[in-house]
């Protein structure tokens, strides 16, 4: 069994990109910022995290491996929505980061 995300389930062109941020809608929360837009199809996910909100690869990695984890966890409540997770400033515990991830995902969902 494999816990990897599906490429299907992945935003990955600059056009799929271009086009959440565009007709999508911002939420923040305390250290994620989404971008999120309801569409037709199933759920996926993009990932933005910033060099300038986290300086090193090791951070930035941690908050890429939450977010996908998040996702994944959520994957059946997010249906129909595209999503685009940025990273904010700051430093929290892995928990504190999947919570906070998961209220702005719902959040924006609410919307």
């Amino acid at each position: 069994m494999s816990f990897k995300l599906e490429k299907a389930s992945k935003i990955i062109k600059p056009s799929e990109y271009s086009a959440v941020f565009k007709n999508g809608k911002i939420t923040r929360g305390k250290y994620w910022q989404v971008v999120a837009r309801n569409t037709n199809s199933s759920s996926r996910l993009g990932l933005a995290i910033a060099k300038k909100a986290h300086r090193l690869a090791v951070d930035r990695n941690k908050f890429k491996r939450i977010a996908r984890e998040t996702f994944r966890h959520n994957k059946d409540k997010l249906s129909h929505w595209e999503f685009v997770v940025m990273a904010r400033g700051g430093d929290a515990s892995n928990n504190d980061l999947f919570q906070d991830l998961e209220k702005t995902l719902d959040k924006a969902t609410k919307v």
